[in-house]
């Protein structure tokens, strides 16, 4: 076994490391003499940190690949104001020699307490069959640990062990308040909506594979395969309404609320369309917070390619700094909900 005792948090200017890490990505561009070097993200799991290797590089190249562990030989710089690190050596190391869980992001939250106040929205609804739905779901304990364990992406939003239900739990507390607020919305439904929105994603991607997508994420995706699981549920609750069937798993096929983002139907449903506007809101709140706080504090953000701007960070310097250095990283503004006083506005 090799020990992981150097993490990237901790890492200093002209530092000197010998330590495994997670390679993100690898790629080898030309320096301004059209010479190759490589480009190479590293992580555990507090982070990750650049690194660049210009010397043997096509024999070094070779020693790994994405998803690797390695073994890296090599110091600490600062570059342009950030840390980078000046590669000498890499090699391969077997996943047998590794624990799995230095290179894995964990939820900020203790997962047990996400999965309790899970369980007690959940244990608030008073619909008869989607109550014996959701005990189906408590009985099978390898589901259950599933959903526990499972990141929410690879990459983009709640992309760590137990983001999956740190976002889930998100959405339901904000679901729970706009039923309170249009008493219009069938609030039970739009509760276990959102429960099994993305739940197909506990076999899209691998927490053993680093969060990479499995062969079923790939062929078919976490919409498919969350009907599939979601099915598979109700069947097994004897007599279950085919009508409350479909407007549940149409929820789910419309998650994603237009077909250009891969929904396989529109929201037709109050409970669906407000389930596809939670969702959409609660990731690009996750991946704004990374991005801001990748940027160390400045002003205005670089360009996001994927928003198609740069992003300005609020001068309200109280709640930036709240939510930032927050013990519970991002997750105060839920945390300090009281439960019981919205599960009592939620009663219809």
């Amino acid at each position: 076994m090799i020990e992981k005792s150097v993490y990237v948090k901790d890492l200093k200017e002209k530092q000197k490391i010998i330590s495994p890490f997670l390679v993100k990505s690898k790629a080898a561009p030309l320096n301004k003499k059209g010479d190759p070097y490589l480009n190479i993200l590293l992580s555990d799991k507090t982070g990750d940190i650049e690194a660049r290797v210009w010397e043997n590089v096509q024999e070094i190249s070779e020693r790994f690949e994405s998803g690797d562990i390695v073994l890296v030989d090599g110091i600490a710089q600062n570059y342009q104001g950030r840390l980078q690190l000046r590669i000498s050596d890499v090699n391969r190391v077997s996943r047998e020699d590794i624990n799995i869980e230095d290179y894995l992001p964990t939820s900020p939250i203790p997962i047990n307490r996400l999965w309790d106040e899970t369980k007690q929205l959940l244990n608030s609804i008073t619909n008869f069959d989607l109550k014996r739905l959701i005990s189906k779901v408590f009985e099978d304990k390898n589901l259950v640990e599933m959903i526990k364990k499972a990141p929410a992406a690879k990459e983009i939003h709640h992309n760590f062990v137990g983001g999956l239900l740190y976002h889930t739990l998100s959405m339901m507390k904000i679901a729970n308040f706009i039923a309170s607020h249009y008493p219009e919305l069938n609030r039970d439904m739009l509760i276990v909506g959102v429960f099994f929105h993305d739940i197909g994603k506990i076999r899209e991607l691998s927490v053993d594979n680093f969060f990479d997508y499995t062969d079923e994420g790939k062929l078919l995706g976490h919409i498919v395969i969350g009907d599939r699981i979601l099915t598979d549920l109700i069947q097994r609750v004897e007599g279950f309404p085919v009508e409350l069937a479909f407007e549940l798993r149409h929820i789910l096929l419309s998650h994603h609320g237009d077909l250009s983002k891969g929904s396989p139907k529109l929201p037709m449903t109050m409970e669906a369309l407000i389930v596809s506007f939670i969702d959409d809101m609660d990731a690009r709140m996750e991946s704004w917070r990374k991005i801001f706080e990748k940027e160390d504090g400045k002003r205005w953000t670089a360009y996001q390619k994927m928003y198609e701007r740069s992003l300005f960070r609020s001068s309200n310097k109280d709640a930036v700094d709240d939510l930032t250095n927050s013990t519970d990283q991002g997750f105060k503004p839920f945390a300090q909900m009281n439960l019981i006083e919205l599960l009592n506005k939620g009663e219809k």
